[in-house]
């Protein structure tokens, strides 16, 4: 009976501590290539591109004002985040510096968390009545983080 007693209280004692564990786990975060906060926990605006030509954000924004709107998060757990919102693109024509941006309606996934941070995005997003897909992969180059092309002959398939 005292060993019964003992085993309930040890197996209290890992259930409390592993729900403290969790409980105090730092969000999992989402690499925005802002220059001031490149990782975050629900950003409004994330640049994905690494040249300035492809930002995901709200209706309202532009390369002007990315400061108005910004995604709408519908969820946000540890290995998945989703949202709604915009991929704005700029055709670069008749260069990318002259060129106009565009918005698509897009649905935006975060997934496959490692040490905190999200690895993985999909955005899914409306171009000329279709829906297309863009897969990405973070990797970092020295001090910063990138979002990679997935499948390309230069890169790893994701």
């Amino acid at each position: 009976m005292r060993s019964l007693k003992l085993l309930v209280l040890v197996l209290l004692a890992a259930v409390f501590a592993i729900a403290a564990a969790v409980a105090t786990a730092k969000p999992v975060r989402l690499a925005t290539q802002d220059a001031e906060d490149p990782l975050q926990v629900r950003p409004a605006l994330v640049s994905y591109t690494g040249d300035g030509t492809g930002y995901l954000a709200g209706r309202i924004s532009s390369p002007r004002h990315q400061d108005r709107g910004g995604l709408q998060w519908m969820s946000w757990g540890r290995k998945r985040a989703v949202a709604h919102g915009y991929n704005w693109l700029n055709h670069c024509r008749p260069s990318c510096v002259e060129g106009n941006f565009s918005r698509h309606r897009a649905i935006i996934t975060a997934r496959r968390p490692r040490h905190g941070l999200f690895t993985r995005l999909v955005i899914k997003f409306r171009l000329q009545g279709r829906w297309r897909y863009d897969r990405r992969f973070l990797e970092k180059f020295s001090s910063y983080w990138v979002w990679g092309i997935c499948g390309t002959h230069y890169t790893k398939p994701c």
